[in-house]
């Protein structure tokens, strides 16, 4: 290990000469128009989807108790 040569860092960082770069300035295009909302169309299939939801859970626990009841009764 004493032959090996001690390590002497990273190479020194040279910064770029002045003005490397053009000066440019991106002007943003004018903002789209969002498309209109259908309200109540939104809030109707969100209570579809909390009905279903819901609906998915009661068959979930109920589904869970029969497993429970069946693997009680069984032992």
């Amino acid at each position: 290990m004493s032959d090996e040569t001690a390590y002497e860092g990273p190479p020194v960082n040279v910064p770029p000469p002045p003005g490397w770069r053009v000066e440019s300035v991106a002007l943003p295009g004018e903002p789209r128009r969002m498309p209109p909302q259908d309200h109540a169309a939104i809030d109707a299939a969100e209570q579809r989807a909390r009905l279903v939801t819901q609906w998915l859970t009661l068959v979930s626990v109920a589904l869970m108790f029969t497993v429970l009841i069946i693997g009680l009764v069984e032992f």
